[in-house]
């Protein structure tokens, strides 16, 4: 996430927040795959992935994923 958009979205989702239980469990698949995608260097946008994913409830697999991992 770019400094503008951590700026414009609010602080970017960590992995306390993806353990948080009072949150749905779409959403909490959404931030872990966001965290995981942004510490393992995933291939894709991973901020475009987060709010596909927070707008489906579903991540987008075939768009941000591990590098190497083929669908």
């Amino acid at each position: 996430m770019t400094g503008s958009q951590v700026a414009a979205e609010g602080s970017a989702p960590d992995t306390e927040k993806a353990q948080d239980l009072s949150l749905p469990d779409w959403k909490r698949r959404c931030i872990q795959n966001y965290v995981n995608c942004k510490e393992y260097d995933w291939m894709g946008s991973c901020y475009d992935c987060m709010r596909y994913c927070e707008g489906q409830q579903e991540w987008p697999d075939d768009k941000c994923r591990p590098r190497g991992k083929s669908n």
